[in-house]
């Protein structure tokens, strides 16, 4: 009788760890939809909901748009009249999770101006360098660090990541090289702004798994990028 209660007792004590577990996780979801953190905007085109997140003067969206037809990673994305995106490993479930990848010009619709709509709802448009300057400085970065590329700023990367105190949600979620693979899913997320630099290159924006700031830094546009979408 008594290895009989001792299995018992093991058996409630795994049975209550796994319902704290589950009912942790579903806090965490909630978290996640918290109406005193976030707004909601339905997309018409498709009927995704985005949460929208109001930082300083700005509106941003809390999640990184999913829009267009997936197309394999190893095809360039052309300028035909059908919004076309990347998914992480060609698989259209990441896509949900993390967003469509987006080269440069396709994630612009092929605008070379700055602050343009490119793939984003009417109302919306893709943010510039010193729209993310102007966040970055919200979140206390000191104005002459956020003018600096590479790693920048002191928690600030913290800050806008999963579980950081402004519900920014950067995702980790990898991108498509220019070589048509991908890599670094989950230590590493950055997204296109809409300001171009020299060459055959645009600005972007990065968070890391391991590091604190916010990274700046100009890269090819053939790479494929989440992209945010923010207006006032």
């Amino acid at each position: 009788m008594k290895i009989v209660a001792g299995y018992l007792w093991y058996i409630l004590i795994i049975a209550g760890a796994i319902l704290s577990l589950y009912l942790t996780a579903c806090q965490k979801d909630a978290s996640n939809d918290d109406p005193d953190i976030y707004g909601k905007w339905v997309d018409p085109a498709d009927g995704t909901v985005y949460r929208t997140l109001e930082l300083g003067d700005q509106i941003w969206m809390a999640d990184n748009i999913n829009r267009g037809e997936m197309i394999a990673g190893n095809r360039e994305q052309e300028d035909n009249g059908v919004i076309e995106k990347y998914c992480y490993d060609n698989n259209p479930v990441l896509c949900e999770k993390y967003g469509g990848l987006y080269q440069w010009e396709e994630a612009m619709q092929y605008s070379t101006t700055e602050s343009s709509q490119g793939i984003c709802p009417e109302g919306w448009h893709i943010p510039s360098d010193s729209e993310w300057k102007i966040l970055e400085i919200f979140l206390g970065m000191p104005a002459d660090a956020a003018g600096e590329i590479l790693w920048r700023g002191s928690n600030q990367g913290r800050m806008i990541q999963p579980g950081g105190e402004t519900g920014f949600d950067a995702l980790r979620g990898g991108n498509r090289f220019l070589t048509g693979s991908f890599n670094q899913l989950g230590s590493t997320g950055y997204f296109w702004t809409s300001t171009m630099a020299e060459g055959n290159h645009a600005w972007r924006r990065g968070v890391g798994l391991e590091e604190d700031g916010i990274y700046r830094s100009v890269n090819h546009k053939t790479f494929g990028f989440p992209v945010r979408c923010i207006k006032y």
